[in-house]
């Protein structure tokens, strides 16, 4: 098995996922790690004993097989061209750029060289996606009509919409641009690629300086199937739920709790004195039961899907795997992100012209 040196650049809060799924990855190690803030890095390097700290993005990639980039995404499009330019596998957070343009250039040199780019899409790799993909894929729930996807939260629960400081407020669509490529790569895992159909938001007094568009809706379709995405920034119930309808069936992912629920039965008047959230709530039950067991296990072993994303790059970068995120994805989430960010923000000036 080839040894893939590998080097961390940005050691803030999302650092300790990649650091804690590189340590179970084989056939790579972190050998070093690289920050603007010194004690933040050496903070990193000694909690995870990492023997150096590189000065900057050129000495990690002069002393590195891999470059894992964590640092805030206003400042990605130079430092991943930095890296494809030089040869050296990349692996990056989202959202990977801020712009479409900033993408077309890094594609080109993608193609050119005939590298890959890992995002981090990590909930494509959660126990409870993965049970919903495979529900799908055999079938279990007929042909998609519909994707539902709700992100709706709050400041007391979203550390993100805390404060003027965080820096997705200084996003195109502010805190809702920095979770879109999970609501976009979803929808394309399950049902294809999409195109955009509408966007809508409201602004109220209630609005956090991170959402200023504090209730957004956005519509995506084809000649099959729609999707909505539902952001919030009123919903004190913090719910982050995926749904997928078919023509056959539902499936329901609960985000938060990683569990998803199958449910096929059709209408029946004998089932109708019972009610079927009833009797669908009953399989729920005894499926929960194995799940949850599982579920404790596998945070046990900080087994994440940040660590299963990462293990799976670890094999492709041993030939064993395809890449974790395909370009087409990728290209796929930027361009949809560019176009929604944009048009919330044209739509939020609109708003203000007319006060």
């Amino acid at each position: 098995m080839q040894t893939f040196k590998v080097g961390l650049v940005g050691c803030g809060h999302i650092s300790v996922s990649h650091l804690q799924a590189w340590q179970k990855t084989p056939g790579c190690q972190v050998v070093g790690v690289a920050d603007l803030n010194r004690e933040l890095a050496e903070q990193r390097a000694k909690a995870f004993n990492i023997g150096t700290i590189y000065p900057d993005l050129d000495a990690v990639i002069a002393n590195c097989d891999v470059v894992d980039i964590c640092t805030p995404p206003q400042v990605h499009s130079w430092m991943a061209e930095k890296v494809v330019e030089a040869g050296k596998h990349l692996i990056i957070e989202k959202p990977l750029v801020t712009a479409v343009a900033d993408w077309e250039k890094l594609q080109a040199k993608l193609l050119q060289s005939g590298q890959e780019v890992t995002v981090i899409h990590n909930l494509k790799f959660s126990h409870s996606v993965q049970q919903a993909k495979q529900w799908l894929d055999e079938g279990r729930i007929g042909r998609v009509i519909r994707i539902r996807r709700e992100f709706l939260t709050s400041p007391s629960t979203d550390r993100m919409l805390l404060g003027n400081s965080h820096w997705s407020h200084q996003l195109p669509g502010g805190r809702w641009f920095e979770t879109l490529p999970h609501e976009l790569y979803l929808t394309h895992y399950f049902a294809g690629p999409l195109a955009l159909a509408a966007v809508s938001i409201v602004h109220t007094e209630q609005a956090p300086p991170g959402a200023p568009a504090d209730e957004v809706v956005i519509v995506l379709k084809d000649g099959r199937s729609l999707a909505t995405i539902h952001f919030s920034a009123n919903c004190e119930q913090n719910r982050r739920v995926f749904t997928v309808q078919g023509s056959e069936g539902m499936i329901t992912v609960d985000i938060l709790c990683d569990f998803a629920t199958l449910t096929t039965l059709k209408d029946q008047k004998n089932q109708r004195v019972v009610g079927r959230p009833l009797l669908e709530a009953g399989q729920t039950v005894m499926r929960s039961i194995p799940d949850r067991t599982a579920y404790m296990q596998r945070r046990a072993r900080q087994d994440t899907p940040h660590s299963q994303l990462i293990q799976e790059f670890g094999r492709y970068l041993q030939g064993q795997a395809a890449a974790p995120t395909p370009l087409a994805e990728v290209d796929y989430v930027v361009r949809h992100c560019d176009q929604i960010g944009r048009e919330i923000e044209r739509q939020l000036e609109e708003m203000r012209s007319e006060k």
